[in-house]
């Protein structure tokens, strides 16, 4: 209910005294006018007042409404400049973040490379580290400052690794080596053998020749993959490392044939060629290799490797007592000792 000061609409009662009300009124009932006054305006109603107030909200909020999808308008097309900047910034980024080639520059023929078809030194590694104590073989173990002091004086000198592959492209299917070329080799599959003769010879520009177990290795599956990916050649190293000589038929088929089958499933490159593990092999397992599909093999037999003689390519093994004299020794002569470890 209204108040004792309110009308019936809501408004106080005295908003609408003027002071005119003891004025005379003429016949039509309007105050009396002077000579000379103006006619006085008529008083709006309450009903008038209320709509002229409710039209004046009305327009407040309509004007606020404008106000609000204006800004929020000018806020819409902000975001979207700013998404798209993201969106540039994030392509940018992307195109930073594609991998470059993981392969090394040796990986495929330079420039100065030209025709050969002579004889190339193949060096033979094994584990690279000390030998814990009890080790059977401790001589197969070269310390890796040497190792890294060895790969410097190839450099040093002007020889540059390549792999078997690429000899034997060159060797016969006329294609192209550099200057002074040798192949790098490790054999078994030991750990140092990714993180730290992988690292090494990338800061040359190299990669290595990997003669891999098909089972037993020291390596997982994505260390071999990432040699692989920077230009290293995979070769077959047997599935047991057992002594061939010794096998019959079957089983022999099975280490040598079965070994290239597996390392091609898993890692998917050709493994074209072999390497017989502690250098034993004679006339019945040279015909297994080739029946096998293998390009050549590489022995333990000290020198350096020769095109007519595929699979019975010659190496050079590097011990823990060679050094770097003992490899220069070994280059200058072609001649090198060998381990009565098995390799």
């Amino acid at each position: 209910m209204p108040s004792d000061w309110e009308d019936e609409d809501g408004l106080p009662e005295d908003e609408w005294s003027t002071g005119e009300e003891d004025l005379p009124e003429d016949e039509a009932g309007l105050p009396g006018m002077g000579p000379g006054d103006d006619p006085p305006r008529s008083r709006p109603s309450r009903s008038q007042i209320v709509r002229r107030r409710l039209t004046a909200i009305g327009a407040i909020v309509v004007v606020a409404i404008v106000a609000v999808i204006v800004l929020a308008s000018a806020g819409s097309s902000s975001d979207d400049k700013g998404t798209g900047k993201a969106a540039a910034a994030t392509t940018k980024t992307t195109e930073k973040a594609k991998p470059e080639s993981h392969e090394v520059t040796n990986s495929i023929p330079q420039a100065d490379w030209k025709p050969y078809t002579g004889p190339v030194p193949i060096l033979e590694y094994h584990v690279l580290g000390s030998p814990p104590e009890g080790a059977p073989y401790p001589e197969l173990y070269v310390g890796r400052t040497d190792f890294e002091k060895q790969m410097d004086w190839l450099e040093e000198h002007e020889y540059e690794a390549v792999t078997l592959e690429q000899v034997q492209e060159a060797w016969y299917h006329k294609g192209k080596l550099p200057p002074k070329p040798v192949v790098i080799s490790f054999d078994d599959g030991y750990r140092p053998q990714y993180t730290f003769a992988l690292p090494t010879l990338r800061k040359h520009g190299w990669a290595g020749l990997l003669n891999l177990k098909a089972e037993g290795s020291e390596l997982y599956e994505s260390n071999v993959e990432a040699m692989i990916a920077a230009g290293w050649e995979l070769a077959a190293h047997t599935i047991n490392h057992l002594d061939l000589t010794e096998l019959g038929t079957e089983e022999l088929e099975e280490e040598v044939a079965g070994s290239r089958k597996i390392l091609q499933e898993e890692f998917k490159v050709p493994v074209n060629n072999f390497c017989y593990p502690a250098g034993q092999f004679d006339e019945t397992v040279i015909e297994a290799v080739e029946a096998a599909g293998y390009t050549g093999a590489t022995t333990e037999i000290p020198g350096f490797a020769e095109k007519d003689k595929p699979y019975e390519l010659a190496r050079l093994e590097i011990l823990r007592e060679t050094h770097v004299a003992g490899l220069a020794a070994d280059l200058k002569t072609g001649k090198g000792e060998t381990s009565e470890a098995p390799g």
